[in-house]
């Protein structure tokens, strides 16, 4: 082999890359590098309690940095800072809290929407290109008793959701709520709650409940680093949410999301991956 010819590199996932990272820095054959990168890594994996810790040491050697201060502010729980410039890519703020109802009525939510098999309807919302589809799943508009619930509780904690979130407090017009159903292979590809066509929303929200033990896989929230002038996000770059039952996730409607595929372990209704969105505004 000459001096100039390469042996053929394969191609390695994201998720592959991040874990051989880990496992070299434990196994202490590459030092904890002193940078985002290993926090970037915690979040990609959904490991939120280790990329809170990890901001919390990096806060220690590196002061000053407004974005690490926004970071470590969003993962730790603290007031947030002044947002970043629009014209900047920011990590999205969020709030999320385990056992949000009762359960009660986490169970009540859970029946409610296997009752209701009858009422979903499918939505397939197609790209911009219009030759892919951006969303597959079933959804209600028909909420009942859990939705009702969902509002008395959105409302009792706006103001302190507003200052987590760095917003200032509004006066709501409306809530916005359905009940989606993922199933094998639904999704709901990377997208902005407010964009033309929603411009009013301020907050969403995602409840999760389903049966347990977890009957699927995947469907985890992606919530990307985003800028705003002119609108763009970063896909390498986000926090990954973990669907677990009865927990609930709010971040402004303003950064793009998105919903992984599902893969349900069987082929039932009552098996799929539920949840009670909406939007504030």
């Amino acid at each position: 082999m000459t001096a100039v010819e390469k042996l053929p590199q394969k191609s390695v996932s994201p998720a592959l890359r991040d874990q051989r990272i880990l496992e070299l820095i434990e196994a202490g054959k590459i030092r904890r590098p002193d940078n985002e990168v290993l926090a970037d890594i915690y979040r990609r994996r959904g490991d939120l309690v280790a990329a809170a810790a990890e901001y919390r040491r990096l806060l220690d050697i590196l002061p000053g940095s407004h974005r690490l201060d926004l970071l470590h502010a969003i993962f730790n729980r603290s007031p947030l800072p002044p947002r970043l410039p629009e014209a900047e890519f920011a990590p999205a703020p969020f709030v999320q809290f385990d056992d949000f109802f009762s359960p009660e009525l986490n169970r009540q939510s859970l029946a409610y929407a296997i009752s209701k098999r009858d009422a979903f309807r499918p939505t397939e919302l197609q790209a911009a290109d219009q030759y892919e589809k951006q969303r597959s799943t079933l959804v209600t508009y028909d909420v009942g008793a859990p939705g009702e619930a969902m509002r008395a509780a959105v409302r009792e904690q706006l103001v302190w959701l507003c200052a987590r979130l760095n917003m200032p407090v509004f006066e709501i017009e409306f809530i916005q709520l359905k009940i989606a159903a993922y199933s094998t292979g639904d999704f709901f590809k990377a997208h902005q709650d407010n964009g033309l066509s929603h411009p009013g929303r301020r907050i969403s929200f995602v409840y999760y409940f389903h049966q347990e033990p977890k009957p699927y896989q995947g469907g985890d929230l992606l919530l990307y680093e985003s800028r705003f002038s002119p609108r763009a996000h970063v896909r390498s770059v986000f926090t990954r949410i973990v669907p677990e039952n009865n927990a609930i996730v709010f971040f402004p409607s303003e950064y793009f999301h998105e919903v992984l595929p599902v893969q349900t372990l069987m082929q039932n209704f009552s098996s799929s991956r539920f949840t009670l969105a909406g939007h504030i505004g």
